[in-house]
C-alpha cells in the first residue's frame, strides 16, 4: 500500500477514543452507533455530531442521546471563486470543529458529500465510512449514493455492506470488514435496504470501531482486517 494510513491511538474504557460523526440525514446509524456505546463497556465515545444540513432527524436523535450537535452547511457560493474553494472552506469549518472536541476519529454515518485531499490528507487512517455494496478488489461493487438500487438492477444474487477508510475517491477503501446478504425474491430498493441497515449496517459499524478503538485493525496486503 503506497499511500500511509495512520490509525488512531489504542484506546481503554478510562480513555476512551474521541469521535466524531459526520451525518447528512435522518441518522439512524448514528443512534445505533449511540446505543450500542450507551448498552456497552466502550473504548470509544461519541464527542461532537456535525451534519451538513440544518434540522435533520440525525442532528434531534445526537441531543436526544446527550451528545453535541452541530449544523454546518455549505457556504452560499457567490463568496467564493469556485466550487472547489467552497468546499474547502466548507471542511476546514468542519475541521476546525472536530479540532475543538479533539476528535480521534471521524464516523461518515450516512454523510453525502465526498470528502477532499485537502480534509483526508491529515487523517488518512482516521476517517471512516460504511458504504451499502459488497466489496471487490478495487473497492466497492456499486459505488456512489445509489448502493442498493445499483446492487438490484444489476442483477446481483448478494448485497451487502462495507466499512472502510475513506481516501479521495468514491466508496474505493482501503476495506476494514464486509459482510453480505442473499436478496430475497421480491425484495426492492426500500425493503432490501431497510433490511441491509438494520441487519448488517448497525451492526457492523459499531464492531468495527471498536476494532478500531482496540487497536485490533490491521493492515493486510491492499486492506485491513480485524484480529480477535
Amino acid at each position: 500500500m503506497s499511500v500511509q494510513y495512520n490509525l488512531p491511538r489504542i484506546a481503554s474504557i478510562d480513555v476512551p477514543l474521541k469521535i466524531g460523526v459526520l451525518i447528512s440525514g435522518s441518522g439512524s446509524g448514528l443512534e445505533a452507533l449511540l446505543r450500542f456505546q450507551q448498552s456497552n463497556n466502550c473504548s470509544h465515545t461519541t464527542a461532537v455530531v456535525i451534519s451538513d444540513k440544518a434540522n435533520v432527524k440525525g442532528l434531534e436523535r445526537a441531543t436526544n442521546y446527550g451528545i453535541k450537535s452541530l449544523a454546518i452547511t455549505l457556504p452560499p457560493l457567490r463568496y467564493f471563486s469556485s466550487p472547489t474553494e467552497r468546499r474547502i472552506a466548507h471542511e476546514n469549518l468542519i475541521s476546525k470543529s472536530l479540532d475543538e472536541h479533539q476528535v480521534e476519529l471521524v464516523v461518515c454515518s450516512g454523510y453525502m458529500r465526498i470528502l477532499t485531499e485537502n480534509f483526508l490528507n491529515q487523517r488518512l487512517g482516521r476517517v471512516i465510512n460504511i458504504h451499502p455494496s459488497p466489496w471487490g478488489e478495487d473497492g466497492a461493487l456499486y459505488p456512489g449514493a445509489h448502493g442498493i438500487q445499483d446492487t438490484i438492477e444489476a442483477g446481483s444474487l448478494v448485497a451487502g455492506a462495507s466499512v472502510h477508510f475513506v481516501s479521495a475517491g468514491v466508496d474505493d477503501g482501503p476495506l476494514i470488514a464486509t459482510k453480505t446478504t442473499e436478496i430475497l425474491t421480491g425484495e426492492d430498493e426500500q425493503s432490501l435496504g431497510l433490511r441491509i441497515r438494520i441487519d448488517i449496517e448497525h451492526k457492523l459499524y459499531p464492531l468495527v470501531i471498536d476494532a478500531l478503538a482496540e487497536g485490533r485493525v490491521l493492515q493486510d496486503g491492499n486492506n485491513f482486517k480485524i484480529i480477535d
